[in-house]
């Protein structure tokens, strides 16, 4: 609709990809002042088309397009792509992709857009976009690069679409599906996800991510490519440390904006990316077939020099270069000249380019079939074609047959033939720091999905959500919960907590301590006051009942002075526990997510060091033992310098029933906080020493913080 002979606009660029592309079927070109356009007999308007038609590209003037779409249903037509964008600066509920929404839920008519670049199929010839990229890049044939699997484009943004799809077919990527969804009145990314991945025909997809319009459908989505081995490459646009800025815990002064997504992303498998090198490097490993089962490399290079940098990016990046085992040094000894290295990196030395290839594809036989590496990384110059050329037989027979990955690389410029060679025969070639990075996430990626067949059901929303009926309720009659009825309700999860009592009045205080046994701290218990040693109201350490009273005086007098229109439900008293290693585990519920658990490095420091991560709720064990093992600080749990390690199995029962809580009551908390959580050795458990949990009705009140 909107059909034009003049190529050099969008609506005559459209119909020109669209018939040079090959596609099989019948076009119709709408144009009420043509009677031919592009060679084609053209119509006046929808109504008069002369047969039935299955999709209607849409590219007239934005006022036009809500009628064009009104002769669509009138002819039946059931899907759509709007080219056409509205006018900025319309209120919300009037602009056009409201109309064409509400259209849409009213006519059943599936629709892209509006304000979209289009799409094509490259197998199927279907080419609906306008991009003058395909003018100059078409698309690949179903000849083209036979040892190349397919990858798809899904993105909120036409110009990133097109953008990563042309550096893809440079790289001898061949791109089945794009994708480009605009302004997501109807069919949004995520509907495009799932199509493509139930298409079959793509090894990965590449999403280019704004923010999902329906962030509920990622988990079901995710396992659906899971289970189809696709790769899901994402770029999630908007890093930011804005938002949040009224939370209340810990927890959630650590939760970004863009948070939630890489906690959901990585509990679902997708791998997220930072750059476009990054994605096509990913993307370029998937399509040749690269699948590391660990992190180990061995590195084969004719420069001492050259292997040595590559040793050094891989390992700061988290792959292993280790020493190879005996036979194979033997046998490298064996090939390689005296002068050379057989340790890894292998320097084979400049001398293999005498021989045709011979002895670096002797080599490769061996890297091949190592069973002590996961990765052979090839570091040799490709400025000439002719070495590629000639070992082309040869070369192409050792992919066949290898049991490990084979990545090139070249220190200089690579010729665009060897580049060709390299795809033709099933190989790779890639720069050293995407090298690292694409290895390391391919490496996790098939961590993931093997510990994904290890338990009996995927991590996704709809079967991970909690079925155990016998958990604890909310309490009766307790629209919030603060003090006593916080500490009974997490003690019934059981979530273990230092012994304490709350009193009124310093002679309470003394009498109570000494019951419970020495040291004591004292905190000040109020609804008003989330943080209590800002406010004076924490007192630590006290050896007698004298202690005791004095200290309990002056945390009334300190509190009154600091928050003096605070409600003071009075004072809790709390058996010091001895020291442990300080933790901190919480919760915050996410607008997309729902609620997020998070477990750093605790006590005062947590938000200077930062050192935290975040999981979607609710956790299984496996998945909460993943979150200690990301930890900066886990050489510290796991025992240094003669100190026994710690009870991680204690910390990770209490992050399940801490998760389990969250989902459970995800209708009702905002956020929990437990800090410290206090661990000690292995076999002595966990104490979560001080709690703080704030529902979502008080969330709205900056003074909403209720404490245990």
């Amino acid at each position: 609709m909107g059909a034009s002979n003049d190529t050099t606009k969008i609506r005559g660029r459209l119909l020109q990809l669209l018939c040079n592309a090959g596609f099989a079927g019948p076009v119709f070109p709408v144009n009420p002042s043509q009677q031919t356009v592009q060679g084609l007999a053209a119509y006046a308007s929808v109504l008069e088309l002369p047969q039935a038609v299955d999709l209607a590209l849409i590219a007239v003037a934005a006022d036009q397009v809500m009628g064009v779409l009104e002769q669509c249903q009138q002819r039946c037509i059931r899907a759509a792509a709007i080219y056409s964008a509205g006018a900025n600066g319309v209120p919300i509920g009037q602009r056009l992709q409201d109309q064409v929404a509400a259209f849409a839920q009213r006519s059943g008519m599936r629709i892209l857009g509006p304000n979209c670049e289009g799409f094509f199929d490259a197998e199927r010839g279907l080419v609906a976009t306008f991009s003058p990229t395909l003018t100059r890049i078409p698309l690949h044939r179903a000849t083209d690069w036979p040892l190349r699997q397919r990858i798809s484009i899904v993105s909120q943004s036409g110009a990133m679409a097109f953008a990563l799809y042309g550096k893809a077919r440079a790289q001898q990527v061949p791109v089945q599906h794009l994708i480009s969804t605009g302004n997501e009145a109807d069919v949004e990314l995520l509907e495009a996800v799932d199509y493509v991945i139930a298409d079959g025909r793509s090894r990965a997809v590449l999403l280019f991510v704004e923010g999902f319009h329906r962030p509920e459908r990622f988990a079901a989505v995710a396992a659906k490519a899971a289970e189809a081995g696709v790769v899901l490459i994402v770029a999630k646009i908007g890093r930011s440390n804005a938002g949040q800025r009224a939370a209340v815990s810990h927890t959630a002064h650590l939760t970004g904006a863009d948070t939630a997504y890489d906690a959901v992303l990585r509990a679902h498998g997708a791998i997220r990316v930072d750059t476009p090198e990054d994605m096509l490097a990913i993307a370029a490993a998937v399509s040749a077939g690269v699948q590391p089962q660990g992190k180990r490399v061995g590195i084969v290079t004719t420069s001492g020099g050259a292997g040595g940098w590559a040793a050094d990016i891989c390992e700061q990046a988290g792959l292993e270069v280790p020493a190879f085992d005996e036979s194979l040094r033997q046998e490298l000894a064996r090939i390689i000249p005296a002068y050379g290295s057989a340790n890894n990196p292998v320097d084979v030395t400049a001398s293999v380019v005498e021989d045709g290839g011979a002895t670096l594809l002797r080599i490769l036989q061996l890297m091949g079939h190592n069973q002590h590496i996961d990765i052979g990384l090839i570091v040799v110059s490709l400025v000439s074609p002719e070495r590629m050329t000639q070992m082309e037989a040869p070369l192409k027979a050792i992919y066949a047959q290898t049991q490990r990955p084979l990545v090139f690389h070249s220190p200089g410029v690579v010729a665009p033939k060897a580049m060709e060679v390299l795809a033709r025969v099933g190989g790779l070639h890639l720069d050293l720091e995407v090298f690292a990075k694409a290895m390391l996430a391919l490496s996790w990626h098939q961590q993931f999905l093997h510990e994904r067949q290890a338990v009996s059901q995927p991590p996704a929303a709809t079967h991970n959500a909690p079925t155990d009926h016998s958990q604890p309720s909310w309490p009766a009659n307790q629209g919030e919960l603060s003090g006593p009825a916080l500490r009974e309700f997490l003690t019934a999860w059981q979530i273990a907590l230092p012994p304490e009592a709350l009193v009124r009045n310093a002679s309470e205080a003394a009498t109570a301590a000494e019951a419970m046994g020495f040291p004591v701290a004292l905190k000040i218990a109020s609804p008003d006051i989330a943080h209590k040693t800002e406010a004076g109201g924490v007192a630590l350490d006290l050896a007698d009942a004298a202690a005791v009273a004095q200290a309990a005086e002056q945390i009334f007098a300190q509190v009154q002075r600091h928050a003096p229109q605070a409600r003071i439900d009075g004072l809790q008293v709390q058996r010091m526990m001895p020291p442990g290693h300080e933790m901190v585990i919480g919760v915050v519920r996410d607008a997309d997510f729902g609620p997020l658990v998070m477990l750093g490095l605790g006590g005062i420091y947590i938000e200077v060091l930062r050192d935290v991560v975040f999981a979607p709720a609710p956790l299984t064990a496996a998945q909460a033992r993943a979150m200690v093992l990301q930890l900066k600080a886990l050489p510290i749990l796991q025992g240094v310098r003669g100190q026994p390690a710690a009870d991680i199995d204690a910390l990770v029962q209490m992050l399940v029933q801490v998760s389990r809580l969250a989902a459970e009551h995800a209708d009702r908390i905002q956020e929990i906080d437990l800090n410290p959580v206090l661990v000690y050795p292995a076999g002595l458990g966990a104490v979560a020493v001080d709690a703080l949990l704030v529902t979502q009705s008080q969330a709205a009140a900056p003074s909403a913080a209720q404490q245990a």
